[in-house]
């Protein structure tokens, strides 16, 4: 097999698998915890601590695949994600849970920032935007993909047993870790010799990524990354809502609901092939129209009260989501530097966090004291603000 056929084939591989955990986390995760009759509050409480805790990991985690090698710190997050799932399959009451739960999002810090790192440096393709756009939405459709098919499956295991959903996510990041330890290939990439001891090497990158995106020629990276922080905060309580919206205003039940969202990824598999077929426009436009459309295909969704409308208006969103999130990937990637492309990354998933985290705790509040579709009304407001923002800051963004 031919060196860039593989590495891209590892890639998509790779999106594939975190694709089906997504799907599965996504549309169980919350009715699985409720299950063991834990409150909404304590739960979303929990998930918004995690996302914090996470934080605190994203720099030293960064460091590795900065510093010492790419390969590496993807194995360690496939090493760590099998053994938190297979906690989240094991244990019944809540702490061993959460520690579980906790464990998946720091082992998501070792890949966040080191997956397209490794994949654009490994594969040479540093500073051209055309092929970062090709690799990036491939993957992105790979990763619905994925979801497409962890939603079905999940679907077929929740009729079983729904425990078992979680040692099958367990069991795929257990086998997908030996094959990236035999396969791949890590070219292009020269460690960093440093006498510096492993508690400093994170401060060091955090001052380099601090600096990179406050200098004043970098105002357009600076503005993609905050502006998208008030999406990821109305998208990550949009998601939140729901699963809840399926089952307490249509009456669906768990194992449709995962239906339901393999159905979703098969269909969104389209957005990044969109978003790659429109790479040649301006990045401006591509994100002022993407959010603006999610914006209204969430207000769209919450106010049918026809369940097929619905599914159609959020279908959609999903499509104008998946475009959103390929450009606006793209775009960070095609301005990052090569030597601390992970740690940006890492910066980039850190902003995320901050938005979720507060987003899904705040969440849990407004549906408590506001009601479901007053929460999503808000969150569409959001996006339609964060269009404007983006029309008025990015300026001429290629």
């Amino acid at each position: 097999m031919k060196f860039e056929t593989k590495t891209k084939s590892l890639m998509y591989g790779m999106e594939f698998t975190h694709g089906a955990r997504r799907a599965i986390v996504s549309a169980l995760g919350l009715l699985y915890f409720f299950s063991f009759g834990f409150s909404l509050i304590s739960i979303t409480t929990l998930f918004s601590i995690s996302t914090i805790i996470m934080l605190f990991f994203e720099f030293p985690t960064a460091a590795i695949a900065d510093y010492d090698s790419r390969k590496k710190s993807l194995l360690i997050s496939f090493f760590l994600m099998f053994l938190a799932f297979f906690g989240i399959f094991f244990f019944k009451t809540f702490w061993p849970l959460a520690f579980s739960w906790i464990l998946a999002d720091i082992a998501w810090t070792f890949c966040s920032g080191a997956n397209y790192a490794w994949v654009i440096d490994t594969l040479g393709y540093s500073g051209k935007k055309l092929k970062i756009i090709s690799i990036i939405s491939k993957s992105s459709s790979f990763e619905k993909a994925g979801r497409a098919i962890g939603g079905l499956i999940g679907l077929v295991l929740v009729l079983i047993n729904f425990r078992f959903v979680w040692l099958l996510i367990s069991l795929s990041y257990l086998f997908f870790l030996f094959i990236f330890w035999k396969y791949a290939e890590e070219r292009n990439f020269k460690k960093i010799e440093t006498h510096h001891h492993f508690l400093k090497k994170p401060l060091i990158q955090a001052k380099k990524v601090f600096g990179y995106l406050f200098k004043k020629e970098n105002r357009q990276i600076r503005n993609l990354n905050f502006i998208d922080m008030l999406n990821s905060a109305s998208l990550s309580a949009f998601f939140v809502c729901l699963p809840l919206v399926f089952s307490q205003s249509f009456g669906i039940s768990t194992s449709n609901i995962s239906g339901i969202y393999a159905g979703l990824a098969v269909v969104v598999i389209f957005g990044p092939m969109l978003a790659g077929k429109l790479g040649a426009l301006k990045t401006k436009s591509l994100l002022v129209s993407f959010t603006a459309l999610v914006g209204a295909c969430m207000l769209s969704f919450v106010y049918s009260s026809i369940l097929l409308v619905s599914l159609i208006f959020l279908v959609l969103l999903e499509i104008f989501m998946t475009s959103y999130n390929t450009s606006l990937d793209s775009a960070c990637h095609h301005l990052f530097p090569s030597k601390i492309r992970a740690s940006l990354g890492s910066m980039t998933n850190i902003l995320w966090a901050i938005s979720h985290a507060s987003a899904v705790f705040l969440a849990g509040i407004s549906i408590s004291f506001l009601g479901l579709r007053e929460t999503v009304f808000i969150c569409g407001l959001i996006l339609l603000l964060s269009a404007t923002l983006f029309f008025f800051k990015l300026g001429g963004t290629k």
